[in-house]
């Protein structure tokens, strides 16, 4: 589509949509959103449906009005084009005619004996000024000037030659030729005409220049613009003459400039542009120079006679949306009175207000609407009021929330601020709840959830102390007028209540808990920073195993967060300076008591702080995920020293511990099997200790890591066995070597029966599994006794041998030998 076509196109569809804009001014300006939304889509819609036929119709008929515009113009630019072939032959006869007389003249001829160039030159402007031409030369037989009367030319010749030899050869053989050429730079049309006397002893050239006066001529008789140009090697194009306007020609010798081929007498390059339909054709063309005559017509003046017929198309299509708008409105008004009265209702309930009823319309459709409604407006009172109720309380527990609960500290605050006394608060975060989720299913999650609230709230007396669930398994505790000591005291008692745990089937599901305590104003005088010292509190009792833990300074977030940067670098610095130390904790076989295993374990010869065991800064390593590392060097440093050992004839098997992060890493048995190749070492010299958290974390993804461990040969041993809570089905799937007993159950077995009874339950069970036991944590001869008489397979402990460096195992194993005792002395 052209760009008259466009402009028409948008003037037509503004028209249309002002009519439409006019019209939704009435209706949009009276009361009723949606009413007016009703009668707008009314009015819309079939407003649209118009105005898409009305564009569809415009944009036929000036497509068609376009194509036939186009179409005449190229005919009248072929018509144009014959006008200009036609003078160009008028012109030529012309020149012709004329140059015979001058050559037929007996005097001009006497003249040209004397060989008198002035009196030739004379002769030759006298006749060239008759007909009007602009060049007038004589050449002698030898292609020399013998004068030139031309009106740039001078009046007499010289030595020069006549530039286009070609001519007088053709003229030659045809008596006369015709063409066009360039002299100059500006084209003429050439005639020559021997001079005979009888046998030519002299040539006349004779030319009109092709000018403004030539391309003016032509655009008048053609009703066209018309413009000539011209190429010169090596100095482009020019336009010598043309009838357009000055910025139209320039665009024109712009286009010509820019797509004109190298030698465009072989292609002409289309000029079409700028709403002009434009024709060329050359005129004279060869190795230097080339002419070309352009017509152009343009298409906006074409088309610009159907002006009235799109105005007309205009009009009617006005007249015909003016009358379906009208149509539309009053349609749209039977419908919008009862939509009013609807949207007046649903204000009223918008506004809170469900006493009064709505009266049903008659339409059938709105009575439906008006009937719902109306269900709606009880429904909703209803629900308005349960809601109000439960916008402060957690759904699950029918605790407060946590914007009851801080709404009440901020009242708490401000009374303690007029009274001077304190104001204590507690955030309780419960131990291990994601794996009990995990585990048992997310109905045993809220049902542990539930009995947490009961026993928080009956570990509470006053009726102005608030409980309050946060959210998943955090809750907060108020205790308005309750000093930092009276707290600890209340953190006592919940942590007692949480000792028994809670009965699920055949389950029991620990409800340990970590607490921070906070009290204003002490810890803070703002109920934000108040909570924030709670938190950190709470995350520093959880760190550090505590039960509870009142703030301090030290636990404030940002000496927190430094020693944490802190912790990770020298932990970066400790592995790559070689500051880990590896110790070894020999274990023996039941009942033959000879030693079998050593568990490596990894300390820190801190720089400033000194030798530190693994629970001050393994934790941290696990959480930082920098504990793959830290393995990776136990790892490498356990086979080297196995590779030692066998080499002294020392064929001790080694055990590893192994993180959640190791186990879940990515590449991680691709790392053991290079440092098993790096230090010729073989996997059945290792036992890789997992705890049953590990297994839980991931237990898909666990499972296939610990199956491509197996099959590489490792030994595969559950640690801690009995803390988590793991099922059978998944001992079951793993392919595990031993059971490692928790010290806990062990270390207290000789006075507590029930643990006794948890340690044989475990050693019958791995057995019936075909799996070993390991127990670790023995501290006397009674429970080494006491495990051999159950059948338990290997012992650990202080009093087999605490954990040394690896020369001191060597000299262990060598007394052991000797003096066949389980004591390390």
């Amino acid at each position: 589509m052209n760009s008259g076509t466009r402009l028409s196109l948008n003037n037509a569809v503004r028209v249309l949509f002002s009519g439409v804009n006019a019209c939704f001014g009435g209706i949009l300006a009276r009361p009723g959103s949606l009413a007016r939304a009703v009668a707008y889509q009314v009015i819309l819609f079939v407003s649209l449906l118009l105005i898409g036929i009305q564009v569809i119709t415009f944009v036929a008929i000036d497509n068609a009005v376009s194509t036939n515009s186009e179409q005449k113009i190229r005919e009248e630019l072929q018509l144009g084009k014959r006008i200009f072939l036609r003078l160009q032959v008028n012109r030529s006869q012309q020149l012709i005619t004329a140059a015979t007389i001058l050559t037929s003249d007996f005097a001009f001829r006497q003249t040209l004996m004397t060989g008198h160039k002035a009196t030739i030159a004379s002769a030759l402007r006298n006749h060239g000024l008759r007909i009007g031409a602009s060049k007038m030369i004589l050449v002698s037989p030898d292609n020399k000037v013998l004068a030139d009367a031309s009106e740039s030319g001078g009046t007499s010749g010289g030595d020069s030659l006549f530039p286009f030899p070609d001519l007088t050869t053709e003229a030659s053989t045809s008596d006369t030729t015709s063409a066009i050429r360039l002299i100059d730079g500006v084209p003429y049309q050439l005639v020559v005409v021997p001079v005979l006397a009888p046998t030519p002893v002299g040539w006349v050239v004779l030319g009109f220049s092709i000018d403004s006066k030539v391309a003016a001529e032509l655009g008048e008789l053609a009703s066209l613009e018309v413009s000539f140009a011209t190429w010169k090697k090596n100095e482009g194009w020019q336009l010598v003459a043309s009838t357009m306007p000055a910025q139209a020609r320039e665009g024109l010798l712009s286009m010509l400039m820019q797509a004109a081929p190298e030698n465009p007498a072989q292609s002409i390059p289309n000029l079409s542009a700028d709403g002009y339909v434009t024709s060329a054709s050359t005129l004279a063309s060869n190795r230097d120079g080339v002419v070309v005559a352009i017509v152009q017509r343009s298409l906006a003046e074409a088309i610009s006679r159907f002006n009235a017929l799109r105005m007309s198309m205009l009009i009617l299509a006005t007249v015909s949306m003016a009358c379906t708008v009208i149509g539309s409105i009053m349609i749209a008004r039977s419908i919008s009175r009862p939509v009013t009265a609807l949207v007046e209702f649903a204000r009223r309930l918008e506004r809170g207000d469900y006493e009064q009823s709505f009266s049903e319309p008659r339409a059938h459709e709105l009575s439906e609407l008006a009937s719902a409604l109306n269900n709606m407006r009880m429904a909703v009172s209803a629900r308005e009021q349960q809601i109000k109720a439960m916008a402060y309380h957690d759904a699950l527990t029918g605790l407060p929330n946590r914007a009851l609960f801080n709404d009440r500290l901020s009242q708490a605050i401000a009374v303690a601020r007029r009274l001077n006394h304190p104001v204590s608060v507690m955030l309780i975060d419960l131990n291990r709840f994601k794996e009990v989720n995990d585990t048992f299913g997310h109905h045993v999650g809220d049902l542990l959830l539930r009995e947490v609230a009961m026993r928080l709230q009956g570990a509470l007396t006053r009726s102005s102390d608030t409980v309050a669930r946060f959210g998943g398994d955090e809750f907060a505790v108020l205790l308005p007028t309750t000093s930092a000591k009276m707290a600890e005291n209340v953190a006592r008692k919940i942590l007692q209540l949480f000792k028994d745990p809670l009965a699920f089937e055949t389950h029991l599901l620990d409800m340990e808990g970590s607490i921070g305590l906070a009290t204003f104003p002490e810890h803070g005088e703002d109920q934000h920073i108040l909570m924030s010292h709670a938190d950190a509190a709470m995350y520093h009792a959880k760190r550090k195993r505590l039960g509870f833990s009142t703030y301090q300074a030290h636990l404030d977030g940002k000496l927190e967060m430094d020693m944490r940067i802190s912790m990770s670098g020298e932990l970066r610095r400790a592995v790559e300076t070689n500051e880990l130390v590896l110790y070894y904790q020999p274990r023996i076989h039941l009942p033959g008591r000879h030693a079998c295993e050593a568990e490596a374990l990894v300390r820190w010869q801190h720089p400033t702080r000194g030798f530190l065991p693994p629970n001050e800064f393994i934790p941290f390593a696990e959480e930082t995920g920098y504990i793959r590392e830290i393995t990776h060097w136990v790892m490498n440093e356990a086979f080297s020293q196995s590779v030692r050992w066998r080499k002294q004839g020392l064929e001790v098997a080694i055990s590893i511990n192994l993180s959640v992060r190791d186990l879940l890493g990515p590449g991680f048995v691709a790392h053991c099997s290079t440092l098993l190749a790096k230090h010729g070492a073989q996997a059945q010299w290792f036992t890789l200790e997992i705890t049953e958290s590990v297994i839980m974390e991931d237990s898909e993804n666990a499972l296939a890591t610990a199956r491509q461990l197996h099959e590489m040969g490792f030994s595969l041993s559950i640690d801690d066995f009995g803390t988590g809570y793991s099922s059978l089905a998944m001992l079951k799937l793993l392919p595990v070597a031993e059971l490692k007993i928790d010290r806990s159950f062990v270390m207290n077995m000789v006075n507590d029966a029930q643990d006794m009874r948890i340690v044989r339950s475990v050693i019958d069970l791995a057995h019936n599994l075909g799996i070993l036991v390991v127990a670790e944590g023995i501290e006397s001869e009674q429970a080494l006794d006491l495990l051999t008489g159950m059948g338990c397979d290997v012992a650990q402990g202080y009093h087999i041998c605490k954990p040394v460096p690896a020369n001191a195992v060597e000299e262990w194993l060598v007394r052991r030998q000797d003096s066949k005792t389980p004591g390390l002395s």
